[in-house]
Order: C-alpha cells, then sequence, then structure tokens
C-alpha cells in the first residue's frame, strides 16, 4: 500500500502509522511543517520498520499553492489512504481575547483541513479510488461554552465529509471521519478528562478504515456518549459545565 499521512509527526498519526508498517512493507509519504521533525520520525521508523519505505514531504497548511504542489507530488503514483491529521487544541479563554490567535486556530484546525481534504478527493476520483481519511473529534458533535471554537473548526470538517461523502457515494472512493475523543497526547497534558493511549485510538482509527466506516468513534464508546450529549435538551444543556 501507499500511504499518505499529513501531519504525520502528531501521536495519533504515529501511531497509525506503526499499525500499518507492523502488518508489512508499505510506501509512507510523511507530510507536515518541519522536515526535521518529519524526518526524526522517518528515521524512527526506518530503523524499525526496515520493510517499508519512508518518504518525506513539506506542507505548509497556510498556502494554497504548498497545498497544490504537495498534492501533485504525493500523487504520482497510486495513493491507497490519505490520512489527513492536523490540528491544534484550541485554548477557549485565549480565543474569546485575542481574534488573530482564534483566525489562526480555525485555519489550522478547520480551513486548512478542508482545503488539503478537497485537493485529495480530486486526485483520488481521478486515479479511481482509495481511502480519504479525515480526522476530527468528538468536540465536533456539540457546541460547549469550554472549547466552541475547537468544536466549530471539527464541525466544519464533519459537514465537509459528509459532502465528500455523498460526492462520492457511487464511486470507488471512500471518505472516513475520524472522531477521537480525549487522547493522551501532548495536545491534551494540562486536561484533567480520563484520556485513551493514542496506541488503542490507532488500532480503532485502522480497523474502521479497513472496514471502510462512514464514521469511526475512537474509543467506539464514544459513539454512545456523543448521540447522549447530542440529545441532552437545551434547557438541561445549559446548566452543564462538562
Amino acid at each position: 500500500m501507499r500511504i499518505v499521512i499529513v501531519s504525520a509527526t502528531s501521536l495519533i498519526a504515529q501511531n497509525v502509522a506503526k499499525v500499518y508498517a507492523e502488518k508489512g512493507g508499505h510506501e509512507f509519504v510523511l507530510v507536515g511543517r518541519s522536515l526535521s521533525k518529519l524526518g526524526a520520525v522517518a528515521n524512527d521508523f526506518r530503523i524499525r520498520f526496515p520493510t517499508s519505505v519512508f518518504e518525506t514531504v513539506e506542507l505548509d497548511f497556510e498556502s494554497t499553492d504548498s497545498i497544490r504542489a504537495v498534492s501533485a507530488k504525493v500523487f504520482t503514483s497510486k495513493v491507497d489512504l490519505a490520512l489527513i491529521a492536523q490540528g491544534s487544541l484550541t485554548n477557549q479563554p485565549k480565543a474569546s481575547a485575542d481574534l488573530d490567535y482564534l483566525q489562526q486556530q480555525l485555519q489550522l484546525n478547520a480551513v486548512s483541513v478542508a482545503l488539503v481534504a478537497e485537493e485529495f478527493a480530486d486526485h483520488l476520483e481521478t486515479q479511481g479510488g482509495g481511502t480519504l481519511g479525515v480526522i476530527g473529534s468528538v468536540a465536533g458533535d456539540r457546541g460547549r461554552a469550554y472549547n466552541y471554537s475547537y468544536g466549530a473548526s471539527k464541525a466544519l470538517i464533519e459537514i465537509y465529509c459528509q459532502g465528500l461523502q455523498q460526492r462520492f457515494a457511487k464511486s470507488a472512493v471512500t471518505v472516513s471521519l475520524i472522531k477521537p475523543g480525549p487522547t493522551a497526547t501532548p495536545m491534551t497534558v494540562d486536561h484533567d478528562a480520563r484520556k485513551a493511549t493514542p496506541e488503542s485510538v490507532a488500532k480503532t482509527i485502522v480497523s474502521g478504515l479497513e472496514s471502510g466506516r462512514r464514521v469511526i468513534y475512537a474509543p467506539s464508546l464514544w459513539r454512545v456518549i456523543m448521540f447522549v450529549v447530542r440529545n441532552i435538551p437545551y434547557a438541561i444543556f445549559k446548566h452543564l459545565s462538562f
């Protein structure tokens, strides 16, 4: 398989790559903002998974020219799986007080994801098939006071993926929206919520991608939890603090 992973330095993305690499030799294209950080990840993988090939490609998430150029480069050969994983956990009080910070967060968490997804989707359509996995979050299921800027970014991704899914419903292109719950990564180090391990989340993601699931909650229990959260009446919901 040829697997393209955008924001390959993120802990969840690295663990997804590990799950695939442990299954056998694949060709990986690791994409991100820092070639030095990508190089460190790639070198580590080359040592541990010598039957796989690891290439690195730099991408500027704020540049449409860079997104187009990188997309054209990674799709010079058929891509079996493209995983989009970039994001940053927004500090809501800071976002409420600093519009420049909020703009930067919305650009990274929502706009850049949609742009990369659209560009990759076009290439998958042209090549006649493949899987596009997009990492969102359970935070996008309902707006909550403590993280509504981050949640709104993830809600945009969900609607975008829904549109792509309908667009490709009669084709060989599969689009999967991935919704991790709180996961033990550097991004959540300051949060007290109970967290899943990135290893377990990655295994759930890979299982969902391989079965072609439209929406992948990771861990799967979050499907039930967020069903309840989405359906709490507002008269009650407005008094809650979670």
